[in-house]
This record gives C-alpha cells, structure tokens and sequence, in this order.
C-alpha cells in the first residue's frame, strides 16, 4: 500500500522533472517490494547454517551501498531505487541467501519502504 505509492512516486523520475502518472507501471514496484520480502522468508527459513557470499555478491554489494549513498545525498532517488533492484535480482539468483547482504539492501531500502522493512 503506502511503501508501493512512495516507492513509485520516487521511481518515476528525477525529481524536479515533470513525470506522467501510469498506474500499471506500479505493479514494477510492488513486485520488487514481494522480491525483497521472499528474500527475507527465504532467509528466515534457511537451516542455521552460516552462508558466505561470493566475490561477486560482496563486489556488487558495496558497488550498491556507495550508488544509494550518493543518490540519497543528490536527491537520485530514482536511480538509487533501480540500483537496490539490481541487487535484489542477483541475490534472488543465489542458492541461499548470506545474512549481510540481505541486511544491506533492508537498511538501504528503509527510508523509502519503511513498513515492508520495518517487518
């Protein structure tokens, strides 16, 4: 509901610029938001086994945490949305999903989606 509306209206485009309304495009958004919570349930649910993450994983972790850094700090909130998807994506693809990573991207996508990570 209202992390979908937010992250939407964020996602659209820069945020001095003019941008038209389309609501099937929400759909983008509310799909990202059900990646990162099966994310979570996959975590949750994994056995208590300590998972490392692969160089890739790690590299485009940090590649992540420094784009959404400087997109916050310039108002990019766009792009910052559309980086933490990316990382979504790859650690969909993993077999099992490390602890750190998964913690970055909830802490990253708090402000913009407080109550899908507040849970």
């Amino acid at each position: 509901g209202g992390d979908a509306m937010r992250l939407y209206e964020m996602f659209m485009g820069p945020l001095e610029a003019v941008k038209p309304w389309q609501t099937q495009q929400i759909q983008g958004v509310v799909r990202f938001q059900n990646r990162v919570y099966n994310l979570a349930t996959k975590f949750v649910a994994q056995s208590e086994e300590s998972y490392t993450m692969g160089e890739e994983t790690e590299r485009l972790m940090h590649q992540t945490v420094k784009k959404v850094t400087g997109d916050v700090d310039t108002l990019s909130f766009n792009t910052a949305i559309s980086a933490m998807m990316v990382f979504s994506n790859h650690l969909q693809g993993l077999e099992a999903v490390p602890a750190e990573p998964l913690t970055k991207l909830v802490l990253m996508l708090s402000p913009f989606a407080p109550h899908l990570c507040e849970e």
